[in-house]
Protein backbone atom coordinates (compact mmCIF):
# COMPACT_ATOMS: atom_id res chain seq x y z
CA UNK A 1 0.00 0.00 0.00
CA UNK A 2 2.71 2.62 0.91
CA UNK A 3 4.65 1.55 -2.53
CA UNK A 4 1.07 2.72 -4.26
CA UNK A 5 0.75 5.57 -2.27
CA UNK A 6 4.43 6.58 -3.08
CA UNK A 7 3.84 5.90 -6.82
CA UNK A 8 0.44 8.32 -6.95
CA UNK A 9 2.29 11.16 -4.92
CA UNK A 10 5.14 10.91 -8.09
CA UNK A 11 2.27 10.76 -10.33
CA UNK A 12 1.04 14.09 -8.27
CA UNK A 13 4.29 16.09 -8.46
CA UNK A 14 4.71 15.34 -12.45
CA UNK A 15 1.19 16.74 -12.92
CA UNK A 16 1.68 19.63 -10.77
CA UNK A 17 5.38 20.19 -12.43
CA UNK A 18 3.15 20.03 -15.91
CA UNK A 19 0.77 22.22 -14.71
CA UNK A 20 3.18 24.93 -13.77
CA UNK A 21 4.87 24.09 -17.08
CA UNK A 22 2.08 24.93 -19.37
CA UNK A 23 0.80 28.50 -17.24
CA UNK A 24 4.18 29.35 -17.46
CA UNK A 25 4.46 29.00 -20.88
CA UNK A 26 1.10 30.47 -21.93
CA UNK A 27 2.21 33.39 -20.28
CA UNK A 28 5.44 33.89 -22.37
CA UNK A 29 3.25 32.89 -25.36
CA UNK A 30 1.18 36.03 -24.86
CA UNK A 31 3.86 38.45 -24.11
CA UNK A 32 5.39 37.67 -27.55
CA UNK A 33 4.42 40.15 -29.70
CA UNK A 34 2.99 38.92 -33.37
CA UNK A 35 -0.42 37.73 -35.21
CA UNK A 36 1.77 34.28 -36.10
CA UNK A 37 0.88 33.27 -32.94
CA UNK A 38 -2.29 33.12 -32.68
CA UNK A 39 -2.98 29.38 -33.07
CA UNK A 40 -0.17 28.72 -30.38
CA UNK A 41 -1.69 31.34 -27.66
CA UNK A 42 -5.52 29.67 -28.97
CA UNK A 43 -3.92 26.09 -28.48
CA UNK A 44 -2.28 27.00 -25.31
CA UNK A 45 -5.22 29.01 -23.59
CA UNK A 46 -7.46 26.20 -24.04
CA UNK A 47 -5.60 23.62 -22.18
CA UNK A 48 -4.79 25.90 -19.64
CA UNK A 49 -8.24 27.08 -19.07
CA UNK A 50 -8.97 25.14 -16.35
CA UNK A 51 -6.44 26.11 -14.36
CA UNK A 52 -6.91 29.40 -15.07
CA UNK A 53 -10.78 29.51 -14.60
CA UNK A 54 -9.80 27.96 -10.77
CA UNK A 55 -7.15 30.53 -9.83
CA UNK A 56 -9.72 33.38 -10.82
CA UNK A 57 -11.42 32.68 -7.44
CA UNK A 58 -8.53 32.25 -5.58
CA UNK A 59 -5.46 34.15 -6.95
CA UNK A 60 -7.18 37.10 -8.42
CA UNK A 61 -3.74 39.62 -8.33
CA UNK A 62 -4.00 42.77 -10.71
CA UNK A 63 -1.36 45.28 -11.20
CA UNK A 64 -2.88 48.07 -13.92
CA UNK A 65 -3.17 45.47 -16.89
CA UNK A 66 -0.74 42.77 -15.86
CA UNK A 67 -2.84 39.84 -14.28
CA UNK A 68 -1.11 37.64 -11.85
CA UNK A 69 -3.24 34.44 -12.34
CA UNK A 70 -1.18 32.29 -14.46
CA UNK A 71 1.89 32.74 -12.66
CA UNK A 72 0.71 32.82 -9.23
CA UNK A 73 -1.07 29.58 -9.57
CA UNK A 74 2.07 28.16 -10.78
CA UNK A 75 4.15 28.94 -8.24
CA UNK A 76 1.33 27.32 -6.41
CA UNK A 77 1.34 24.62 -8.38
CA UNK A 78 5.02 24.03 -7.97
CA UNK A 79 5.54 24.55 -4.09
CA UNK A 80 2.93 21.88 -3.61
CA UNK A 81 4.98 19.40 -6.43
CA UNK A 82 8.12 19.95 -4.80
CA UNK A 83 7.71 21.03 -1.06
CA UNK A 84 4.55 19.43 -0.38
CA UNK A 85 4.03 15.98 -2.19
CA UNK A 86 7.64 14.77 -0.68
CA UNK A 87 6.27 14.29 2.75
CA UNK A 88 3.42 12.59 1.15
CA UNK A 89 5.91 9.97 -0.02
CA UNK A 90 7.95 9.68 3.44
CA UNK A 91 4.77 9.31 5.04
CA UNK A 92 3.58 6.68 2.85
CA UNK A 93 7.12 4.67 3.49
CA UNK A 94 7.00 4.82 7.10
CA UNK A 95 3.64 2.82 6.82
CA UNK A 96 5.35 -0.05 5.23
CA UNK A 97 5.96 -1.36 8.74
Amino acid sequence: MAYLISNLAYLLTLICGLGAFLLVLEWLVHTLPGAWLNPVRKGLFEISFPLLKWSDRFFSFRLDSFNARGLLTAIFLLAVGFCGVPWLVILSYSMRS
